[in-house]
């Protein structure tokens, strides 16, 4: 454009102060006219070029990177241009989740005493059972069995292993336990007294006059026996029945 400015013809000034190389107006309009054009052509050409929308800057900043091969550049090898079988697209793995930390309980702390409602009582020791005396064991008692007719004279008894029935000197028949004690007796006091155990099944008490004094009453049971029973007892038994007893 500028060498277009340049082509036109230089004035030439006369001696006279005259301008006679001047241009004539519609010369100028016509150089005016084709200088436009000269500076519209370069700028529609490069609108052209930037038509595909890209940005000249950017172009420019493509030039320099290191994508732009350039004759400089190292040529391309055959191998890199060998196609490869397209690989299958990577799974998308879902990541692990990694397991939280456990955290360790604490240890359980110490239940608290609950108060109680009442005052806690101290127990008592219980006491000590006494110990049962031992029984000391019951000895094995006899009896004795006297059939009819029998006597007893002054100092004579009829005995067992607990129990005796004697005749005293003082006239009384008595009964003694196993200690010594008299259990019964008949209250007949007198001198050289007898007792008889008769067939009819009566005691009675005769005195030194061969009189009965006392008698038991059981008369009527012939064949009954006088039996020192093992409970203390003397009895006058008739067909296992007692008929009279101390």
């Amino acid at each position: 454009m500028a060498a277009a400015v340049a082509a036109a013809p230089p004035s030439v000034t006369s001696a006279t102060g005259v301008d006679t190389g001047r241009p004539r107006k519609p010369v100028l309009a016509g150089a005016a006219v084709v200088g436009a054009v000269l500076i519209a052509v370069p700028l529609l050409l490069a609108g052209g070029g930037n038509d595909d929308g890209r940005d000249p800057s950017r172009t420019v900043a493509a030039e320099d990177a290191d994508t732009v091969l350039r004759q400089e550049s190292a040529p391309a090898a055959l191998d890199d241009y060998v196609a490869e079988k397209p690989s299958a697209s990577p799974s998308k793995a879902k990541p692990t989740k990694s397991a939280a930390p456990v955290a360790a309980a604490p240890p359980p702390a110490p239940a608290a005493p609950q108060p109680s409602s009442s005052p806690t009582k101290t127990a008592k020791p219980k006491p000590k059972p006494k110990p049962k005396p031992k029984q000391t064991p019951q000895p094995n008692w006899s009896t004795e069995t006297v059939s009819a007719v029998s006597v007893l004279e002054v100092n004579q008894a009829w005995t067992t292993n607990r129990i005796r029935m004697v005749m005293q000197t003082d006239g009384n028949l008595v009964v003694y336990n196993e200690k010594g004690k008299p259990i019964w007796a008949s209250m007949t006091f007198g001198q050289n007294h007898r007792a008889i155990f008769q067939g009819d099944g009566n005691l009675v008490i005769h005195n030194a006059a061969d009189r009965p004094i006392w008698a038991s009453k059981s008369h009527g049971h012939d064949g009954a026996q006088l039996v020192l029973r093992a409970d203390a007892k003397v009895v006058i038994v008739h067909n296992g029945r007692v008929v009279w007893s101390t």
